[in-house]
């Protein structure tokens, strides 16, 4: 799936919470199944958390480190030029 078709299958799946307290809470609930019925890829192993951010609560999400044949020092900021936090 391309990365614009994933964007788009996420946006229904978010305007569709905004619009449906039980749909919401199913995807916060039981996200991998949610995402896999809505055509969001959900790859084997993986399993999602999906949070809802409020105006005075947001979440920011820690990468996993880098593998052990990876240095982070010094810290390669080109390596981090298209990551995007989520907000």
């Amino acid at each position: 799936m391309s990365d614009d078709a994933r964007a788009a299958a996420w946006q229904r799946i978010t305007e569709r919470a905004w619009a449906d307290p039980r749909f919401k809470q199913s995807l916060l609930d039981d996200p991998n199944h949610v995402l896999a019925a809505h055509g969001f890829p959900v790859p084997a192993g993986v399993n999602f958390v999906v949070v809802e951010d409020e105006p005075t609560r947001a979440h920011l999400v820690l990468p996993p480190p880098p593998s052990a044949e990876l240095s982070i020092s010094p810290l390669d900021r080109d390596a981090l030029a298209d990551y995007d936090p989520g907000f």
